[in-house]
């Protein structure tokens, strides 16, 4: 359903690297990742959804595109994509490092967040989600690291 996809709002180049992007942030193991909830699908469709409402957002986005472009992530090859990620979000880390193209991993790493854990492989495959239960006694941590007080 969704291979033949076509983005609305990104060209080709920055959905193709805003896809990576998110696969990046939230990859694949165990539990399904931002490849599997189609997060990059769910940006881009909301995005084009209000571009003729919020023209900062729209601007936004396309510099935060073309800061990623600047930085060379669209250009990088797959291998090299995850230190240049990392190279990024050192500010998350470390508050004296800078990097032009932050603004950019910050705001996509927020969209990706919430287009994960509001899609189904995000809330009930990843997380478990149950649905609208309750519990009849409150199960303590079983972490060992926060039994002691």
């Amino acid at each position: 359903m969704l291979r033949d996809y076509k983005p609305q709002f990104f060209d080709q180049a920055d959905f193709a690297a805003l896809q990576a992007f998110t696969e990046i942030l939230i990859p694949t193991d165990d539990t399904p990742g931002a490849r599997e909830a189609h997060c990059a699908h769910f940006i881009d469709f909301v995005l084009d959804a209000s571009s003729n409402v919020a023209a900062s957002t729209v601007r936004q986005w396309r510099e935060a595109m073309q800061a990623l472009k600047t930085s060379g992530f669209h250009a990088a090859a797959p291998g090299d994509r995850e230190a240049l990620v990392a190279a990024i979000a050192k500010p998350d880390h470390d508050p004296g490092a800078t990097h032009p193209a932050y603004f950019a991993y910050r705001l996509i790493k927020q969209q990706n967040t919430f287009a994960f854990y509001t899609s189904r492989a995000g809330l009930i495959e990843a997380l478990d989600y149950k649905g609208n239960t309750y519990n009849a006694t409150f199960p303590g941590c079983d972490h060992p690291e926060h039994r002691s007080v």
